[in-house]
């Protein structure tokens, strides 16, 4: 039997099952439909923080790093911008020392610190990597660097008599030239211009450079040299302390001597020096000392205390062993004294006299200047970061 032509009914059903098929195969061409229910990874997925595509675009970072790269300062304590803002920073490094190490994000997100609680190795090299996030996903960046040794190498050395005829007053001068010229590359002046220039910023009756103007003259040079001043009872906490900025800062460190008349360089020492100011394991048995006045061994100078050897390793490096460095007058034998004699008999009191801080102040103290990278802190005051 042949099926009546009026009843429309299976064309119809046949026609919207295919188009029914149709959509579907559609939807799931282009998403338009569900194809099952959504899993929990894929939620995940949607809400986790976005690694970076091969499209995103990677902030600029720049890292400011202080004696950074070859013998950087066995503290690290440094910066980075970026130019996308960053919500969070991390920090690792290896080799991982014994201490913790983290990065920090300033309020604008564009720039934080990253760096160490405590004395990195020596004469390591370390690799670190900043771990920034922006809105775009986390990039690392990477940051190498190898820490000083016991001791700074490639410190020029300055005489103080560039006019032998003169008196002898320009040592400090000569170590602020010997700092400024490892710091910074540059050199602006010679000891006597620098001695001519710092004489208005003493805060004593001091004939040369006092621990305040030595101070400022260093900032004046050059805006990232941030050294301030710091008194010790005895001799012995100051060689500590000495050891330790200069591992902590990477920089040349001016010790105070001759009862206050004198400023060489403890540029290196010998012995070993742990992660922090008291660890136990902490010897030291000579510092190596570079002096404008013992390093010149021209014969027209010889005349200016005689009774005191000179050797061309003063130029370079002279290693000085504990009983020299605490026993004899031209280093630490004698505290900073309030007064001194002057070549013609007469007293002079170098004590600090601006009424700054009670008196005494330097006088009876073992004093340093180092670069304490605290740059908000003015050079004329003692400085106040503390041991770590």
């Amino acid at each position: 039997m042949y099926a009546d032509k009026s009843d429309a009914r299976p064309t119809a059903i046949m026609v919207g099952v295919a188009m029914l098929f149709a959509g579907a195969l559609y939807g799931m061409l282009v998403g338009a439909l569900p194809v099952g229910p959504a899993s929990p990874a894929a939620t995940v997925a949607v809400s986790a923080t976005p690694s970076p595509s091969p499209t995103a675009r990677p902030p600029d970072v720049k890292v400011a790093h202080e004696t950074c790269c070859k013998q950087a300062a066995r503290f690290l304590n440094a910066t980075w911008t970026s130019t996308e803002k960053v919500s969070a920073a991390a920090f690792a490094l290896e080799p991982a020392p014994p201490f913790g190490c983290a990065a920090t994000v300033d309020p604008t997100g564009l720039k934080g610190t990253f760096g160490c609680v405590g004395l990195l190795r020596g004469a390591t090299d370390f690799a670190g990597k900043i771990t920034l996030t922006t809105a775009a996903g986390r990039f690392p960046v990477d940051h190498r660097f190898r820490t000083m040794g016991d001791r700074l190498e490639g410190v020029q050395w300055y005489t103080e008599f560039e006019d032998p005829k003169a008196e002898p007053l320009a040592c400090a001068a000569a170590s602020c030239r010997i700092v400024q010229h490892f710091t910074t590359g540059q050199d602006k002046m010679t000891a006597t211009r620098i001695l001519d220039a710092a004489r208005q910023f003493n805060r004593s009756s001091d004939p040369g450079l006092d621990p305040v103007a030595i101070a400022t003259i260093l900032k004046r040079l050059d805006a990232r040299n941030n050294f301030h001043y710091y008194r010790f009872a005895t001799r012995e906490e100051a060689t500590q302390a000495a050891v330790y900025w200069l591992v902590r800062s990477g920089k040349p460190v001016m010790a105070i001597t001759l009862a206050g008349q004198h400023a060489p360089l403890v540029i290196g020492f010998q012995g070993a020096y742990g992660t922090y100011h008291d660890d136990p394991n902490n010897r030291i048995s000579g510092v190596i000392v570079q002096d404008p006045q013992r390093g010149d061994m021209r014969p027209e100078t010889a005349n200016r205390r005689p009774d005191k050897y000179r050797a061309p390793t003063f130029q370079t490096g002279h290693l000085l062993l504990m009983d020299e460095w605490y026993g004899d007058e031209w280093w630490f034998r004698f505290s900073y004294s309030s007064v001194i004699r002057m070549p013609d008999g007469s007293a002079v009191n170098i004590e600090r006299n601006d009424g700054a801080y009670p008196t005494p102040h330097w006088a009876g103290r073992f004093v340093l200047l180092v670069d304490d990278a605290d740059a908000e802190h003015p050079p004329d005051k003692e400085g106040r970061v503390k041991f770590r």
